[in-house]
Formats: structure tokens, C-alpha cells, sequence
């Protein structure tokens, strides 16, 4: 029986290999967890994630803190326990005193795996860089969090013993964080004519595509994403917003990503080549090298393992049938 198991094993671990490094490095190569940008809002001195330094803290002396820190766990461990199911999902944890309000997206072309690695990233981040926001907003490449705690004095927090409690949404579009990369593209004829054409184009796809879109138009490539409580003309009017933005903030430069309040957009021109569809914002397509050779090697470091224990197990019986 062992040596079946052995054999069937031995035999598998090629067709382990070709099936498993190629999405290995895919997933390396989408670099999904580097940061793009983060804002944090803080009120407070001190990092209520913080692990407390003794083992039986005193949180007497600020018993708020302590209750705001409970309250932004929960709500943390609710949405990462939501992101192996949904690519966007809103919440709202807490009570009349203390409740956080907020939510995660993922990229939309990113598969369900990816989207809960990203989130778990995510959160693991939000909480070193944030720990001690009122409100944060933290964006990667694959996914981003917004979140924020309602004071007891504001309408929605008022609100709550009504069970009618909303999320912070703002309709305004002003820009948030704005990218611009890249070499300048003033000698290249008609490249603001067709970014123009390309925005137009992701405009009417994103209404279309349910607040996304992806795609190549002659030589560039375009992406754009709405937030997920963002209505379908809504997000068209946002990625315009966008798209202007863009046009006048990254004029001339051949790479651009501008994120506003419910939307973002991110294109890049190649003026040698075809752009490729799979491509995932500027910086975006460039292979994590590192990252890459890290897991792979330690892939198959764990193959060589189990290779090497198949191995001891067919030595041992051949030891018991010598006896």
C-alpha cells in the first residue's frame, strides 16, 4: 500500500509542478500588495492596535481607547472573513457609543484567491500604518479599505438608534491621490487624441461593465473601477471626472493613475508596441522578481521533501523484505 501511494505520488509530481508554479508566478507577477498610497486620520497619541506591553494591561485610564480598539478588530476580522466570498463588501460594527463604519474592494479582474490574500495584506497594513486613525483610507495595487468611527454628536451616529445608519459616502469627486510616470509623450503625434478617445471608451464601459472596465484602445490601455456602493451612471460620471483629471494633472506623461471619492482611473501608453490586455496598471505589470524566485524556490523545496521522505519509505520496505 505504501509503495502504491509512493509511486502514484512520484508520478504526480511533474504535473504538480506544471500546474502550480505557472499561478505561483502569475500571482507574483500581479504585485497586488504593494501600496499605493494610504491616508489616516487620527485624533489620538496612541496606537489603539497596539499589543499591550504587560500581560494584564491597565485600560482604566482610558477605557474609550480600549472600546474603540475592540470595535475596529471586530469590524477588521469581519471584513476579512467577507473577502474570500465578494470582491466588495460594506459594514457597519459597533454601538451607539463606539461603531466603525467602512469597506474593502478588490479589483474585479482579480480572481477570489487573489482578492483574499489582497484583503488579508490589507488589513494586516491598515493596522501598522493606522492603528490609530479615526479614518483611513489604505489603497494597494489589487485591492483597497476605507473605514472611519462615528462620533456620538454627528447625524449618522445619531441615526444609529433608528437602525438607519448609513456609510460615509461622498458624492463629491475631488482627487484623492493622483500618479504620473513615466517619459513625456509630447513628440508623439495624436497621443492626446487617443487617450481622449480610450476615456470616452472606459466612460460608457464602466456603466456597461458594472462599475469596471479594462481594455485596449490602438496603444493604450486603460482601466477603471468605481466604488461598489457607486450607482451605474454615477461611476460614469466619476470615471469623466477622472478621465479629465488625468488629462489635465498627466498631460503629457505616458503613464497616469487619478483616484477620486468613488472612483479610480489608470492608463498607459505604449508607443513601440501593442499594449497587452492582461496588463494591470502602470508599475503594476512589472515582475516581482524577488517575490517570484521566493515562492518558487520554496515550492520546490517542499517537493524535494516530500521526494526525498517517498524515497526513505520505498528504502524501508525494501529493508523488510531483506529480512
Amino acid at each position: 500500500m505504501v509503495v502504491h501511494l509512493s509511486s502514484l505520488l512520484t508520478q504526480a509530481l511533474p504535473v504538480i509542478i506544471l500546474l502550480y508554479l505557472p499561478f505561483l508566478i502569475y500571482s507574483s507577477q500581479l504585485d497586488y500588495d504593494t501600496l499605493v498610497f494610504k491616508q489616516c486620520d487620527s485624533s489620538d497619541d496612541t496606537n489603539i492596535l497596539q499589543k499591550p506591553t504587560t500581560k494584564y494591561p491597565n485600560y482604566s485610564s482610558n477605557k474609550n481607547l480600549f472600546l474603540r480598539a475592540q470595535t475596529l478588530s471586530s469590524f477588521l476580522r469581519k471584513l476579512e472573513s467577507e473577502s474570500s466570498r465578494s470582491k466588495y463588501f460594506k459594514s457597519l460594527v459597533g454601538d451607539e457609543e463606539h461603531a466603525v463604519s467602512g469597506w474593502f474592494q478588490c479589483r474585479e479582474d482579480y480572481s477570489s484567491e487573489i482578492c483574499r490574500r489582497c484583503v488579508s495584506d490589507l488589513l494586516g497594513i491598515s493596522s501598522r500604518l493606522c492603528g490609530n486613525a479615526t479614518s483611513a483610507r489604505i489603497h494597494l495595487r489589487g485591492c483597497h479599505l476605507i473605514y472611519k468611527f462615528e462620533r456620538d454628536d454627528t447625524p449618522s451616529a445619531q441615526a444609529y438608534n433608528h437602525r438607519n445608519y448609513e456609510l460615509f459616502e461622498n458624492p463629491e469627486h475631488g482627487i484623492i491621490h493622483k500618479v504620473c510616470d513615466g517619459a513625456t509623450a509630447e513628440t508623439f503625434a495624436g497621443f492626446e487624441e487617443m487617450r481622449s478617445d480610450a476615456f470616452t471608451a472606459a466612460e460608457i464601459g464602466v456603466v456597461d461593465g458594472h462599475g469596471f472596465y479594462e481594455d485596449s484602445y490602438k496603444l493604450l490601455h486603460v482601466v477603471a473601477q468605481c466604488d461598489g456602493h457607486v450607482e451605474a451612471c454615477d461611476c460614469g460620471e466619476c470615471v469623466s471626472a477622472a478621465a479629465a483629471s488625468a488629462a489635465e494633472e498627466c498631460r503629457w506623461f505616458i503613464a497616469g493613475q487619478i483616484y477620486l471619492e468613488g472612483c479610480y482611473v489608470g492608463y498607459t501608453y505604449y508607443p513601440h508596441e501593442n499594449p497587452d490586455h492582461s496588463y494591470h496598471e502602470s508599475q503594476g505589470s512589472r515582475v516581482n522578481t524577488g517575490k517570484s524566485l521566493a515562492i518558487v524556490v520554496g515550492v520546490v523545496a517542499a517537493l524535494v521533501f516530500v521526494a526525498i521522505f517517498l524515497m526513505f519509505l520505498k528504502s524501508l520496505r525494501k529493508k523488510g523484505d531483506d529480512c
